[in-house]
């Protein structure tokens, strides 16, 4: 008997905890590994229960082709054979555009880098995007409608350091536990605020629960913001010295005085007054955001309107303090900024002909093989597919076929395809059961790779556990197709 200890990563949310994983025998414990800057050796219930998803009887063990008979086991060099001859096919006789994929927040970032590269400069796909677009683009567009670039400007030690935090849309006692972690550690007694129309645990947990109308939050944050320029509670020398185009934002919020607001929102005058009072007094004010407001109704500028009371109240650039978007899965940052999707490699500019030759002097690859435009939207790839414009498809770690928004149509979408190629842990999701091409990948903690902590030290996740069967992490499926396609000197 030894007891043998390893560390990963959490993969369930985005906070990214740090865990150790000790194995004696048969059995198996997890912790928070101490010290670690994101946790502080703290887990929760999801992180402790990673690995039993892992040992499901249902995992994908070997790649499977779709026959008359049903699916049929087949090994890695059939399955690596019929990926490349079927998209090659689709693409010789109706052009690059006619292929497409969707990937994932929850593989790495090498591997969705990887995937990005083999696909569009390797294969020569011009569209792919990821689910990621779903819970993140709104946020997104936010912030580089407001900074330039796509930053979320926190860090996790903000909540304990802010004596006032506002949620909105967001439920972080159920969804983000290790964030909840930081507010209870949080010796300020701040004040915690949150606008959703639900009584979640989050909002139980408050200090002040706004039970707004759904659909009105941006409605009360422009209202709040009028009531806070209309007393001279904003912060002008920042305005002056940092902003821009607040004269017109203040035209803007005039527009919503406050006794129309309550009508609207099903509040108060006296509750929307008490909570622009909160952010007035508080001396370190933080803004979150979550689901509620990047799946919503006008989710980008909800997004920009809390950036902009952070940004007119000079809550942002000190500790305990931002407009700080929580994303939902583990990797959808890598997804936004690595995966080639909506913008080339590292944020830079598929329309830009000198970020695509600075991109392709890196890489040491030819420009002409990089697109010279971003792909299209996860929705309109999904509505050409359906046109018979795409015509194969390749769905990596996502399940649209259960958690797309127009369920009713995606049979439609799927019987329009020539060829539809699924990899995933498990072979029996509603969408992997539709492919003609079944791919089994590995899980987060039967891979190794590297991670950066907020010290910026670089440290090593360990395999916890081996993947099944001939299941192959995505690196090495990338890899694979990228060898077969004729595209692997360079990857």
């Amino acid at each position: 008997m030894s007891l043998k200890t390893k560390t990963t990563i959490c993969s369930y949310c985005s906070i990214g905890c740090a865990l150790e994983v000790s194995t004696l025998d048969d059995r198996i414990t997890i912790r928070g590994q101490p010290g670690y800057p994101v946790n502080h050796g703290r887990a929760c219930e999801k992180g402790l229960n990673l690995i039993e998803p892992l040992m499901s009887d249902d995992r994908g063990t070997t790649p499977l082709l779709k026959t008359e008979e049903g699916f049929e086991p087949v090994d890695w060099d059939e399955a690596t054979n019929v990926f490349v001859s079927r998209m090659k096919g689709i693409i010789s006789e109706w052009g690059p555009e006619s292929v497409a994929f969707l990937s994932t927040g929850q593989i790495t970032t090498e591997e969705m880098a990887l995937l990005g590269a083999v696909a569009k400069f390797g294969m020569g796909i011009v569209h792919g995007d990821g689910n990621t677009r779903q819970c993140m683009a709104s946020s997104s567009v936010a912030y580089n409608r407001a900074f330039g670039f796509d930053a979320p400007p926190y860090a996790c030690n903000d909540l304990e350091e802010s004596d006032t935090i506002v949620f909105v849309g967001a439920n972080p006692v159920v969804a983000h536990p290790l964030l909840w972690s930081r507010i209870r550690s949080n010796n300020k007694t701040p004040a915690v605020i949150v606008l959703d129309p639900r009584k979640t645990k989050t909002a139980q947990a408050a200090t002040h629960h706004y039970a707004l109308q759904p659909k009105t939050d941006l409605l009360l944050l422009y209202a709040v913001s009028n009531i806070l320029i209309e007393r001279g509670w904003v912060d002008q020398d920042f305005i002056g010295q940092h902003t821009e185009g607040f004269k017109a934002y203040r035209a803007h919020v005039a527009e919503y005085p406050v006794k129309y607001a309550a009508a609207q929102c099903g509040l108060s005058v006296e509750q929307i007054e008490e909570f622009a009072q909160l952010i007035h007094k508080g001396e370190r004010v933080s803004f979150w955001w979550s689901m509620g407001v990047n799946q919503s109704h006008q989710g980008v500028k909800t997004s920009e309107a809390l950036i902009n009371l952070a940004l007119m109240t000079g809550n942002i650039g000190k500790p305990g303090t931002g407009a700080n978007s929580i994303t939902g899965q583990c990797n959808a940052m890598g997804s936004r900024l690595f995966a080639n999707t909506t913008n080339l490699l590292g944020g830079h500019d598929f329309g830009d002909p000198k970020q695509r030759r600075k991109v392709a002097a890196i890489l040491n690859i030819s420009e002409n093989r990089i697109p010279d435009q971003p792909s299209l939207p996860y929705h309109k790839i999904l509505e050409q597919v359906r046109e018979g414009v795409i015509k194969g498809l390749w769905i990596v770690g996502t399940n649209p076929a259960h958690t797309w928004v127009d369920l009713n149509g995606f049979d439609e979408v799927v019987e329009a395809l020539d060829f539809l190629v699924v990899q995933d842990i498990y072979p029996d999701t509603a969408t992997a059961q539709m492919a003609d091409l079944y791919l089994p990948a590995a899980a987060s903690s039967e891979k190794e790779g590297s991670f950066i902590n907020s010290e910026r030290r670089i440290g090593h996740v360990q395999k916890v556990c081996e993947p099944p069967g001939d299941a192959l992490s995505d690196f090495e499926i990338f890899l694979r197709i990228a060898k077969a396609w004729g595209c692997g000197q360079w990857v």
